[in-house]
């Protein structure tokens, strides 16, 4: 990985409390809340929700929001910028959940993605991120590997998702909002409560920024991920793997001034925060600060971890947190200062931001603001995990084909997967056994690596949900195990592999230069000893491939996975 200062040069929200920058901070600094009573023609567990007041809940198809929506968040992050939409130095990384495709019976004619591009004038392909809860966090991670890496030199990267009725009944049915109020970290939290928004930050290196006059909102230090490898919905109640994540970003703890925690209210997920902080910053000289903005905006899944980045950087600059939302009482034990408004000025340059997800994602994105030198770019040498520089080569492959991927799920454990999920972990036992390694693999599983690359078009549970959600019913078991997160986050429980992990949606071949560049950049960084890449294909003839490179660096030429992981006529097998 190069050692690039990497600098956020742009940012654009769209919440419930508006979308000016400055406007959305001060109303959160406030106390301002975006949380109302939103109608719903089935019986959910709260009719509490946080909808953005620019494109009206019910006022268009879920789908048409979520394009309306990240087209507008992105004409305003690129004139913060100062840049043209249709500029083609610049690459589109854009993250959701399951964003509109819940509630449409009938599979889109065009990705999202893709009309968003149209609509902002822009000539490249996007990627599109699809990690869940992290999905907003994980493009940014993407970005600043992209552009470390030599793929790009802008990125404009982040989230977008909506509220909709299919969501609310899936989360009624786990039985995660709560029927009062989010109040994370408050002795009496019961729940979340669903928003909805926007949010993306202009990346760029630093000579890039300069050499245009392009003013600088704060430097991404470094960006860390790791998987829980525990559940589909329930995080490893240790904060091992989240404590890992933030471990991976680029410096240490000594000069965090703030953490914007994910802080969605559930009690499992704050007593995993509050047992990570304990950790972390146990022997700190200094303690930062801890806010979050769920209680005010909403969980808007897909999007939350943009724009918790925006204001974590927005509190760097303006040297103050909002208050959070709801919080009364503290629950017992948290280890650190909670933001009650009154908070002293923030100290220390830098801040943390915390994204966890569903299918055990876990990220950590670091900012710092102010001048900055050269300290802190150690990111792009060698880790605790891995071996650092070398090449990356395959040192084994497979692929399966099949006429129906429900014929990989037979006989598996009792909760419930997508199909292609288990396509892929078929693939990826394949490729174990053509390298020869596999006990050598699995025995360093906190340092292996999941990447998958799948196509646009939505998961074939997907559609099971969507027509449930018509009738106003949805299985928690199918709600939880169609994200398309799952591809990257079923093989991690499989294996237990808890290194970092990621899923790109995205059809063109240019995306496998993407995906290895980020498992280039984890290798090099030490993040990673070795990183599992696979791709899924629908075939012009409808049959489903999973393609299976497992990387490692080496300091010796070795097979190029991109020829594999892109051929055409790649050797296959079909299971019995």
């Amino acid at each position: 990985m190069v050692n690039v200062p990497v600098v956020v040069t742009g940012m654009a929200w769209t919440t419930p409390l508006g979308d000016g920058l400055d406007d959305v901070w001060r109303l959160l600094c406030a106390g301002a809340t975006g949380v109302v009573p939103v109608d719903s023609p089935h019986r959910v567990r709260t009719p509490l929700a946080a909808p953005v007041p620019s494109a009206p809940y019910g006022s268009a198809t879920p789908e048409e929001r979520q394009i309306a929506l990240a087209t507008r968040t992105l004409t305003a992050a690129f004139s913060d910028a100062g840049l043209a939409a249709d500029d083609p130095r610049v690459t589109l990384v854009l993250g959701t959940s399951f964003g509109g495709q819940l509630d449409a019976e009938q599979e889109p004619e065009r990705h999202w993605t893709r009309e968003v591009a149209d609509r902002l004038g822009h000539p490249g392909a996007p990627l599109c991120v699809t990690t869940a809860c992290s999905a907003g966090a994980d493009s940014l991670l993407v970005a600043e590997a992209l552009i470390r890496g030599g793929h790009a030199r802008i990125c404009v990267a982040g989230g977008a998702d909506v509220l909709s009725e299919a969501k609310r009944l899936g989360h009624t049915a786990l039985g995660t909002m709560s029927p009062t109020g989010l109040r994370a970290f408050d002795a009496a939290h019961d729940g979340l409560v669903l928003g909805e928004g926007a949010g993306f930050l202009v990346l760029e290196a630093r000579e890039t920024a300069r050499a245009r006059g392009a003013r600088v909102h704060a430097r991404l230090d470094g960006a860390g991920s790791a998987n829980d490898a525990a559940g589909l919905t329930v995080p490893d109640p240790t904060g091992d793997s989240v404590v890992a994540a933030v471990r991976r970003c680029a410096g240490g703890i000594e000069d965090i001034g703030v953490v914007c925690a994910h802080g969605t209210g559930t009690p499992v997920n704050d007593e995993v925060e509050s047992a990570t902080l304990r950790r972390l910053f146990a022997d700190a000289r200094r303690s930062p600060v801890v806010f979050g903005t769920k209680g005010a905006l909403g969980h808007s899944l897909g999007a939350t971890g943009a724009i918790e980045a925006i204001a974590t950087v927005q509190a760097l600059r303006h040297r103050a947190t909002p208050p959070v939302a709801g919080l009364e009482t503290p629950m017992p034990g948290f280890p650190l200062r909670l933001s009650d408004g009154t908070a002293p000025d923030v100290s220390g340059r830098a801040g943390l931001s915390l994204t966890l997800g569903f299918g055990g994602f876990n990220t950590c994105l670091r900012f710092s603001y102010g001048e900055v030198g050269d300290a802190g770019e150690e990111a792009a040498g060698e880790g605790p995990d891995g071996p650092g520089p070398g090449r990356t080569t395959s040192i084994g492959h497979g692929a399966v084909t099949v006429d129906d991927p429900a014929t990989c799920s037979a006989n598996r454990p009792s909760f419930y997967a997508d199909p292609v999920a288990w396509l892929v972990t078929a693939a990826v036992e394949a490729a174990l056994d053509e390298s020869g390694r596999r006990e050598e693999v699995l025995a360093a599983r906190n340092a292996v690596g999941v990447v998958v690359l799948t196509g646009t078009r939505p998961l074939p549970t997907s559609r099971l949900l969507a027509a449930q959600a018509a009738d106003g019913r949805t299985s928690p078991l199918r709600f939880a195990g169609a994200n398309p997160g799952i591809l990257a986050g079923l093989t991690c429980i499989r294996w237990g592999l808890r290194g970092p992990s990621l899923v790109l949606a995205a059809a063109e071949d240019s995306a496998v230069d993407a995906a290895l560049t980020v498992a280039d950049a984890w290798l090099r960084s030490g993040h990673t000893r070795y990183v599992i890449g696979v791709r899924h294909q629908v075939r012009a003839d409808g049959r489903h491939t999973a393609a299976c490179a497992v990387l490692g660096a080496s300091a010796e030429p070795g097979a190029d996975p991109r020829a594999f992981l892109t051929a055409p006529g790649t050797s296959v097998t079909t299971p019995a």
